[in-house]
């Protein structure tokens, strides 16, 4: 006979003791501690049931723990489970995950005895159906327990109604339902409704969240402000802050609340002037929300490095408006980052811009780059070449290349002077490659204005799409610019780059007249100014915002999203390409 062979004479300490032990025990034999369990609970139900309580409080994941707890799910005691006055919060969720893992349909059962409980229909009383309503909220399925949902929108309790009222809305994702909530007196309920449409992307919810943003209850504006934000609504910034300036110290503390739910820095400003709110509320949430985005942002960025680029538009609008294209480049130009507008995180000396807009757009057509370079591999250390070379990892198939050389200054005279032909072009990136190891033949160079010549006359060879031109230096030019080159260029429609590695006055003075920008960098930053000078030809995306400072600075430019990270600076100049 079985050493825990269940009789009817057994006191509870026995059955209890029995039971620990069969739970403890359960790896050394688990088939056989499954039929003494099973013997224990079909002797006596309630002391099974008693004894078991005591368990699921303290078995954690264990084996023998979840097979009491799927005994619960399998013999209808779990409902009666989950309303022991005598189980925590914390205790009465973990039960119920427990209960979810080893039977996924338990959500049905748990929600029908809920609904059925209303009406006195249901066999467990359900003393507190707040809490149970919390764990269905938790573990189960929207869509499947559906039917039951719709019967406790009938419940007396309001809570249950609207906690309904937001398990539904994330069961069907159906905004025009969720619209016919809004109707209702109860804000909890148009809150929780509103709640349902997080993270539904459509035409349609963003225009209700704009909407309900503008209701008369803080719960339900907080609540659509926050679900832009997930959507990544860029607007939703300015809103937010708006928000902090509300006279109802209620909506002040909503705003605190929404900025701390989003973690996100740019509102670091707002909440530390809400510390020294005289409401305590804003104050005690303005710290908590602090608290978050720091945690938040103190934790290692995600995803893969991405390469920023950009420039700014020159100009401004009426009111103000700056405009800058940007480019997010992945090391694979197959699979380029999609970046929503509220992971652009925008700066200038070192505040952040909230009020912005980003347009997405088509990528780049085929376009042809002539690189001006200097003959010498010693240039800048040879990271000219090896620059460029990596740059023909964001080249584009349909994407045509001219490497064009020139003798600096100091590396000996160049040929006779001569006419010269049109620059050469190719799409193939193995041919581009081998040119870019290789030290041009001395009789292949010319100066540096000739090459600028060749790369901007009208006929620079076969071509294809719009022509650029990023030309490299590393020496002084001894020559000036002559007037038809200066001339050519600034009709020409030919967007020019300039990079040097050291002083060069005549190529500055020359970018000065053609209105074209020149980057100056020591030897280690050349190639990330390379890689960000062809990058801003394959800008997809066209930021307008308002600056924060009167004064032309540059445009600190972060990217994070959970796929990738990067960040530049963007240089202002009072004129762009």
């Amino acid at each position: 006979m079985p050493i825990y062979a269940a009789t009817r004479d057994r006191s509870p300490d026995d059955i209890r003791a029995a039971l620990t032990n069969l739970v403890r025990n359960f790896e050394s034999d688990a088939a056989g501690s499954r039929k003494q369990i099973r013997d224990l609970m079909d002797n006596d139900r309630n002391l099974f049931f008693a004894s078991a309580m005591e368990i699921v409080k303290s078995a954690g994941d264990s084996r023998g723990g979840q097979f009491v707890v799927a005994l619960f799910a399998a013999n209808g005691m779990l409902l009666k489970a989950l309303c022991d006055s005598t189980l925590s919060r914390e205790q009465a969720l973990a039960l119920g995950r427990a209960a979810k893992r080893v039977d996924p349909m338990v959500d049905s059962a748990l929600a029908r005895g809920l609904a059925d409980s209303a009406i006195g229909d249901s066999a467990v009383v359900v003393s507190d159906p707040a809490r149970l309503m919390e764990i269905i909220c938790e573990i189960a399925d929207p869509a499947r327990i559906m039917p039951s949902l719709m019967r406790l929108l009938r419940h007396p309790n309001t809570y249950l109604r609207s906690k309904a009222v937001k398990m539904i809305g994330r069961g069907s994702r159906s905004v025009k339902w969720v619209m016919g909530r809004l109707s209702e007196s109860d804000p909890r309920i148009r809150a929780n409704a509103i709640e349902s449409l997080w993270g539904v992307e459509t035409p349609e919810a963003r225009t209700l969240l704009n909407f309900a943003a503008s209701d008369a209850n803080n719960r339900v504006v907080g609540n659509a402000l926050l679900g832009l934000y997930y959507i990544g609504e860029a607007g939703v910034l300015t809103e937010i802050t708006r928000l902090a300036a509300h006279e109802s110290a209620l909506f002040r503390a909503t705003a605190t609340w929404v900025m701390g739910e989003s973690g996100d820095p740019r509102f670091t400003d707002s909440l530390r002037k809400l510390i020294s709110e005289a409401d305590p509320m804003v104050r005690k949430r303005a710290f908590a929300a602090l608290s978050r985005i720091k945690s938040a942002n103190a934790q290692p960025m995600q995803g893969q490095p991405w390469h920023i680029a950009g420039r700014i538009l020159a100009g401004e609008s009426i009111k103000g408006i700056r405009r800058a294209l940007i480019a997010v480049a992945s090391e694979d130009m197959r699979d380029q980052p999609k970046v929503a507008p509220l992971q652009f995180l925008l700066s200038e000396a070192g505040q952040y811009i909230t009020s912005y807009k980003v347009v997405e757009k088509p990528p780049p057509e085929a376009i042809s780059v002539i690189f001006v370079i200097p003959r010498s591999r010693d240039a800048a250390g040879g990271a000219f070449f090896s620059a460029a070379a990596r740059c023909l990892t964001w080249k584009r198939p349909s994407d045509l290349w001219s490497i064009l050389p020139y003798i600096e200054a100091g590396d000996g005279e160049p040929p006779a002077p001569h006419d010269p032909d049109p620059a050469e072009f190719t799409a193939k990136s193995e041919a581009l490659a081998a040119t870019l190891q290789g030290t041009p033949k001395r009789i292949e160079c010319t100066d540096l204005w000739t090459a600028l010549w060749r790369a901007s006359r009208p006929d620079a060879g076969q071509s294809r799409g719009r022509r650029h031109v990023i030309v490299f230096s590393s020496a002084e030019e001894s020559r000036i610019a002559g007037h038809g080159l200066i001339s050519t260029v600034q009709t020409g429609r030919v967007p020019l780059q300039a990079i040097c590695a050291g002083p060069n006055a005549e190529l500055q003075e020359f970018c000065k007249r053609t209105r074209m920008p020149l980057q100056l960098g020591v030897q280690d930053e050349i190639s990330e100014l390379v890689e960000r000078a062809y990058l801003n030809l394959l800008t997809r995306y066209e930021i307008s915002y308002q600056p924060v400072s009167t004064e032309p600075v540059p445009l600190k430019v972060r990217v994070q999203s959970p796929t990738g990270w990067g960040e530049a600076v963007i240089p202002f100049y009072s004129e762009a390409l």
